[in-house]
């Protein structure tokens, strides 16, 4: 079984998905809502995928005033509402097989195909949100950049702010992330409010997505 049911009962084919199959209102901003980053280990609630990408997407367009530039930060973690959020450590750590070698040592394996599929269907996935939305996929090269920088200073800003310190270094990228400016600190929406205000910001930066579902 590959293909997934959505909450307004429509199926997506996860190896072949037609973008005839996203519904942006029904089904990506509720169930966006409703993926936890961090893996849910944020204090006060769920911080959701949804308001990450919006909270991103209006940061983006404050330093730019780019609106393709914030509509394709609030869309790129859009895959995840059939996907979740795999968390860069779970991914790390299936793409490494323990084994032991001839003296009965523990050795470490990488297995760098898996990190591939993940890819792989992320960006099968992207594609047909991108094409549902009335986007290119993939991404130019300048957009790719900046949603790639923007996402590490949102990571930064997010983990200093609601998650609780475990005395250890993040990957160096992170640490070396300049911290998106906030007007005091980040409060965590529920899940309807981050729904409604991740479609507000779609209708605001990407408003074909809509139209075109309508």
């Amino acid at each position: 079984m590959t293909w997934l049911p959505t909450t307004t009962g429509k199926i997506v084919d996860l190896l072949r998905p037609d973008p005839a199959s996203i519904d942006f209102r029904g089904d990506v901003a509720p169930q966006l809502a409703r993926v936890a980053r961090f893996g849910g280990a944020t204090g006060g609630g769920i911080f959701s995928v949804a308001q990450h990408c919006a909270v991103g997407a209006d940061a983006l367009f404050h330093e730019t005033r780019d609106p393709a530039l914030a509509a394709a930060f609030l869309l790129h973690d859009a895959h995840e509402y059939l996907m979740g959020d795999i968390i860069t450590p779970v991914v790390e750590a299936l793409c490494v097989h323990l084994t032991l070698d001839s003296n009965g040592r523990e050795v470490a394996v990488r297995v760098p195909e898996v990190k591939a599929q993940i890819t792989r269907l992320k960006s099968r996935l992207d594609h047909a949100i991108h094409r549902a939305a009335g986007l290119p996929w993939p991404l130019p090269q300048h957009a790719a950049k900046a949603v790639k920088a923007m996402d590490l200073r949102m990571l930064r800003t997010e983990r200093d702010h609601l998650t609780v310190s475990c005395g250890r270094k993040w990957a160096a990228e992170v640490e070396a992330a300049e911290p998106v400016p906030m007007r005091g600190r980040l409060t965590i929406w529920p899940w309807p409010k981050a729904a409604d205000e991740w479609l507000m910001r779609l209708d605001r930066y990407c408003p074909q997505a809509l139209n075109r579902a309508a």
